[in-house]
């Protein structure tokens, strides 16, 4: 009778551990596959838009300076909030050049962006499931030639698709508007002691919009 009591209860001891073991093992109490925690991914993508106003004449509007289109890079490290968000952390490289049709040289600048937001799936049941992403951060542009870089606060927005092609590897694909708040009456990376040409510019009313189409490997553990 002992022996049948210990069996007995050996045998609800291994299956009162069977949850924990398959979660810990990466599958919930059901069989199913648990989320990963953890997601890195690497975008390639194509920036548009961009530009600037050159003050040549005191009082006067200012001719246009624009960003030309360009490539660019961006990495993302998120971490999963629950089933459907993830807290993430972005930042994005292009260098490009800035030119303008009237009397302003390229000259060439890079611009980046570092924020903190998080993605939210819209449907899981999908079997390419889009998502909403955001974040607020800074925008940093810094001119090829001297003068100071130049640090703004920006926030950006945009959905998203994921086609999820294994358990630790999925594509997304991104559209992010990106908008960085500039002080119209002050220069953009003008130094103190400088009045060359990038003392000249000034941002465009407001605001200094930029859109990304971005497409990147995303890995999962």
């Amino acid at each position: 009778m002992k022996r049948i009591t210990g069996a007995v209860a050996a045998l609800v001891s291994i299956l009162a551990a069977a949850p924990a073991a398959a979660q810990m093992d990466g599958r919930s109490a059901d069989g199913e596959q648990a989320p990963s925690m953890f997601e890195v991914v690497g975008f390639g993508s194509a920036v548009l838009g961009g530009h600037f106003r050159d003050y040549t004449v005191a009082g006067g509007t200012g001719s246009s300076v624009n960003l030309a289109d360009h490539g660019a890079f961006a990495i993302a490290a998120d971490v999963r909030a629950d089933y459907a968000s993830q807290y993430e952390l972005f930042y994005s490289r292009e260098a490009t050049a800035m030119s303008s049709s009237v009397g302003f040289p390229p000259t060439g600048v890079t611009v980046e962006y570092l924020h903190v937001g998080g993605t939210y799936l819209i449907d899981d049941t999908a079997r390419v499931m889009p998502y909403v992403v955001g974040g607020l951060g800074v925008t940093r542009l810094t001119p090829g030639e001297q003068g100071n870089t130049d640090t703004r606060f920006s926030a950006g927005l945009g959905v998203g698709l994921r086609w999820p092609v294994s358990p630790h590897f999925a594509v997304r694909f991104e559209g992010r508007g990106f908008l960085t708040l500039v002080n119209p009456d002050a220069a953009v990376f003008c130094r103190s002691d400088q009045s060359g040409l990038l003392c000249r510019l000034r941002g465009s009313g407001q605001t200094f919009v930029q859109g990304q189409f971005l497409l990147g490997a995303a890995f999962q553990f």
